[in-house]
């Protein structure tokens, strides 16, 4: 439960600080007097929208805080102190906003800076708050839904099909990313695979046309070659007088000598030594007249395979070398975009399976709400009576979803949610058609259906801090009464803080507070006052009468008599 607040530098107010009670706490003021500003301040400090106009001197931070008591029936609010790892042996903790004049803002707890989003998730569970604006939440659908949840307490079970969902919604996004990649390369992938046929069937290799161009050389000039080289085979050995003959006589010569002078010995071997070398560079000449022995065939195909391999090297602008390591390139994005199609058909084998389990839980849970849907009609017709409504009717109509918002058609009936649409029906009277709530409730029966939710939903929830702030738009006379004995029997198991115009709601606080705006004085500001019981008594008799006249304080002061007796 809330146990101070304290508020500088914040609206209309300099400073100030409130201290709470258990029970209901009433806060009762003019139209204008500043009432809101104390919620308001609540709100902003757990995680409410800073807006311009808040900081009240604009060389000076706002400075917000609010203490609440640990209570150890409150699971939730345990769970979350231990998870932050906040410290509460002083058994509270003190939530503080700071709004600087250029609208930044930071938050704290016990001192230490936190995040505007763990704030949120401490005021799920310190604060069930209720305004006007609920009563247009109430009008959707989607809300409807999150109360009948919060009623069977199926908040859990929900949440685990939500983060089932979009885990199912993420995959679903991943495989048809993979698939318009897939069929963006489809095109290319068509050029490389006809690339690769090309270049396979031409098979190209390391340094074939270095090779081949060399041999088309020896073939063109084939006839010149053998020409050449029997005039040098003839000059060698067959001529009269040949090389080899008289290299031949000199070595006979010589060789009659060779044993007289070291030098001579010398130069019959490098003779003998040449002869061997005219031997072996004949036959040489011999294999050549064989190679470019005029072989026309041979010479086509050269010149054809030659013409070929400039017409690839031409094609792709690159020579051979740098062809080869293209195409091993190319046959590597072909398997790539191979092992990719596979990939999409696990990928879709899994996300068939995943949408049958997606779609066993969102009937599962489907069943679960209508169950509970039965019990929540019963219990909102049980307690809707008490505020003056003995013939008022409410039914859940469901529905299933239809919408292709978050999901492919694959998904046309399944949201973040499930698969239920629902919507109140309502009558007011017997025997009258029941119609959505938005069409068939009146002011004052909207806002007390809306307070018969927040009844049943509060036996439901932890122990949190029930705001309620001015919801009794449209309700007076004795319905005002049955509405503050609502109000109050709430009140016996949480703290409940509520702002009002109606002296029967104030008159069943346990605690009442008068709220004035300053007046006379260099800076404006509220003044709030707690009333003791001769206070409480002129408070109701001002807002029964705009005044404290004699009948005025007479009726309060029966009124107050009358509501102890029933509480």
């Amino acid at each position: 439960m809330i146990k101070s607040l304290r508020i500088e530098n914040f609206i209309i107010v300099k400073k100030l600080n409130l201290d709470f009670e258990k029970g209901l706490m009433v806060l009762t003021g003019e139209t204008g007097a500043g009432k809101s500003i104390i919620v308001g301040a609540i709100d902003v400090i757990l995680g409410g929208k800073v807006r311009s106009g808040m900081v009240f001197d604009e060389e000076k931070t706002t400075r917000l805080e609010v203490v609440f008591i640990i209570d150890k029936q409150n699971k939730k609010f345990l769970e979350l102190l231990s998870k932050y790892e906040v410290d509460i042996s002083d058994n509270e903790v003190f939530f503080t906003k700071e709004i600087y004049p250029n609208l930044k803002a930071k938050a704290f707890l016990n001192g230490r800076r936190i995040t505007n989003s763990i704030i949120k998730e401490f005021r799920e569970v310190l604060l069930d708050f209720h305004s006007q604006k609920d009563q247009q939440k109430l009008l959707d659908n989607t809300y409807q839904l999150e109360i009948l949840d919060s009623f069977g307490n199926l908040t859990l079970q929900r949440k685990e099909f939500e983060e089932k969902f979009l885990d199912v919604k993420k995959k679903i996004s991943e495989l048809q990313n993979l698939k318009e990649q897939e069929q963006e390369k489809e095109e290319k992938i068509k050029l490389y695979q006809y690339q690769v046929n090309e270049l396979e069937e031409i098979d190209l290799k390391e340094e074939e046309d270095e090779k081949l161009q060399n041999e088309l050389n020896l073939l063109t000039h084939a006839e010149e070659i053998i020409e050449q080289s029997a005039d040098i085979e003839q000059k060698v050995f067959e001529n009269e007088n040949s090389v080899y003959d008289i290299i031949n006589y000199f070595i006979v010569q010589l060789t009659k000598f060779s044993d007289d002078n070291v030098h001579i010995k010398k130069s019959v071997d490098l003779l003998q030594e040449s002869l061997t070398n005219l031997e072996e560079a004949i036959t040489e000449i011999r294999q050549v007249q064989n190679f470019v022995n005029l072989d026309k065939h041979r010479l086509k195909e050269v010149e054809s395979r030659l013409d070929t391999l400039n017409m690839i090297k031409n094609k792709y602008k690159m020579d051979i070398p740098k062809i080869l390591d293209y195409l091993k390139k190319v046959k590597r994005e072909i398997d790539f975009y191979s092992s990719g199609k596979k990939q999409i058909e696990i990928l879709e084998k899994n996300y068939s399976q995943e949408k049958k389990k997606l779609q066993v839980l969102a009937e599962q849970l489907s069943k679960e709400r209508q169950k509970i849907a039965l019990k929540f009609e019963k219990e909102i017709v049980q307690n809707i009576k008490k505020l003056a409504l003995p013939e008022a009717n409410l039914k859940i109509r469901f529905d299933k979803v239809n919408t292709k918002k978050e999901f492919t058609s694959d998904f046309k009936y399944l949201t973040r949610s499930g698969q239920d649409e629902i919507e109140f029906f309502f009558s007011a009277n017997r025997g009258v058609k029941m119609q959505p709530l938005k069409y068939a409730a009146s002011g004052g029966e909207f806002s007390r259906v809306l307070l018969t939710i927040k009844k049943i939903l509060s036996g439901k929830m932890d122990k949190k801090t029930i705001i309620f702030d001015e919801i009794d738009t449209g309700i007076g006379g004795n319905i005002a009464k049955l509405l503050g004995k609502f109000i109050a029997n709430i009140g016996k198991s949480h703290q409940v803080i509520c702002i009002t115009h109606l002296p029967q709601i104030a008159a069943f606080a346990d605690n009442n507070y008068a709220i004035k705006k300053r007046k006379g004085t260099k800076f404006p500001g509220i003044e709030i006052k707690r009333l003791n019981e001769k206070d409480k008594k002129e408070e109701i008799a001002r807002m029964l009468a705009g005044t404290g006249s004699k009948l005025a304080l007479k009726y309060a002061e029966e009124i107050l008599k009358k509501n102890n007796k029933e509480i």
